[in-house]
């Protein structure tokens, strides 16, 4: 065993992680300079921890851990194969994702692995594990909110908005990169189980130094990815603070308010009378109006919609309608009665009452959508038509 000083440093790792021949010539390489891994820290977060001694050749070799028992409590086939190579005069140094690492400071030993099968055999399991992530990576971000949405929740055009179209596509993106970068390590193996079961052998060559600085700069950007893919999610659940502000003149407003269609003046003294307007903004929607109103015992919940295409406009009212129709719990419908309503000149007008959210009205018409919910609790019939065409004439 080579005398090791002590000193110990980090490197960011410059090969990609399943690059079986890459990984085994760096460490090679790094020994030829006196840097030895270390067994105690070994890996973290891209980064290697290494020791320094005087510098000599060894050899480093990859090989895959060995499948567990169901329900083993303890990694007996493991320690087995450690101890193993062990015997064969190879050195275990540490573990890192679904390999384990020895080395061996003798060059008349033979190798670890002589049997090209056995190691494709070997990094098969490998490959399955990696396969699974990637699914489970496809599934539960991709596939299973698509099915959600499409299925279950039938509002894509409407989750999007809500959850912020820059957002989404910022999740959407960074995803995806980790992803291509998960599907390039799972070729990479699926090459080198290849060139093994044809008869060929693992070839530590200096052909890692080509990739060095697109690998390096790849995992720097992937914690940095990870970190604000977190942040935008975070962002989201935490919610946006309440930036409404109260309004005085209703007239200044896109649509008109309830107590106005009704006739209805709102009462200053009364503190259940007032009209909040919150504004925002989306890439999609540039202009995005909350308008919450309440008179009396009555209370609507109004969005006003300004978006960039007609059809936009005509599939987020659609997906609004079909929010509403959703499956409770995937199991049985909401109940909700339909109020007919008349031609009121607009492209899309619904009116209903759903009973876990009162009454609603929805109207488009070009680029412009309205939305209301509106507690009613008058014994009077509820003027869907009223309200509806009220919603059409100002959006026209």
């Amino acid at each position: 065993m080579t005398e090791l000083t002590g000193k110990s440093r980090w490197f960011l790792v410059p090969c990609p992680d399943y690059d079986v021949p890459a990984m085994e010539s760096w460490l090679e390489e790094q020994a030829l300079h006196g840097w030895y891994l270390t067994k105690d820290d070994g890996f973290f977060l891209g980064l290697a921890c290494f020791v320094s001694g005087a510098p000599k050749r060894v050899r480093y070799r990859l090989d895959a851990i060995p499948k567990e028992k169901a329900f083993a409590e303890f990694p007996e086939n493991k320690a087995a194969a450690i101890e193993l190579a062990q015997e064969l005069g190879w050195e275990y140094v540490t573990e890192r994702k679904e390999f384990l690492f020895y080395r061996c400071m003798d060059e008349t030993l033979p190798e670890l692995n002589t049997d090209p099968a056995v190691q494709a055999l070997s990094l098969k399991r490998v490959q399955s594990a990696l396969s699974g992530r990637i699914f489970n990576v496809c599934y539960f971000l991709f596939l299973y909110p698509f099915l959600n949405l499409s299925l279950r929740f039938p509002a894509v055009l409407l989750s999007v908005l809500t959850l912020g179209t820059l957002r989404f596509l910022g999740l959407f993106f960074i995803m995806a990169v980790l992803l291509i970068g998960a599907v390039r390590d799972w070729r990479r193996l699926k090459k080198l189980r290849s060139h093994l079961r044809s008869g060929g052998r693992i070839e530590h060559t200096n052909g890692w130094h080509d990739e060095k600085t697109r690998c390096i700069a790849e995992k720097i950007l992937h914690p940095i990815l990870t970190a604000v893919w977190f942040a935008l999610l975070l962002s989201f659940v935490v919610g946006r603070t309440d930036a409404s502000v109260r309004v005085t003149d209703a007239s200044t407003l896109p649509v008109p308010t309830l107590s106005a269609i009704l006739q209805r003046p709102i009462t200053p003294t009364d503190d259940r009378d007032t009209i909040r307007l919150e504004e925002a903004s989306d890439l999609l929607a540039p202009v995005i109006n909350e308008i919450s109103e309440g008179f009396g015992s009555y209370i609507c919940d109004t969005t006003y919609y300004e978006l960039r295409t007609p059809w936009l406009a005509k599939w987020l009212a659609g997906d609004l309608w079909r929010y509403d129709h959703r499956k409770l719990f995937g199991k049985s419908a909401y109940e909700i009665t339909e109020f007919p309503l008349p031609d009121l000149g607009a492209d899309t007008a619904y009116s209903y009452y759903g009973r876990y959210y009162g009454n609603r009205v929805i109207v488009q018409k070009g680029c412009k959508v309205v939305s209301a919910y509106i507690w009613w609790p008058s014994d009077d019939a509820f003027p869907a038509e009223t309200i509806a065409r009220a919603f059409a004439d100002a959006i026209s």
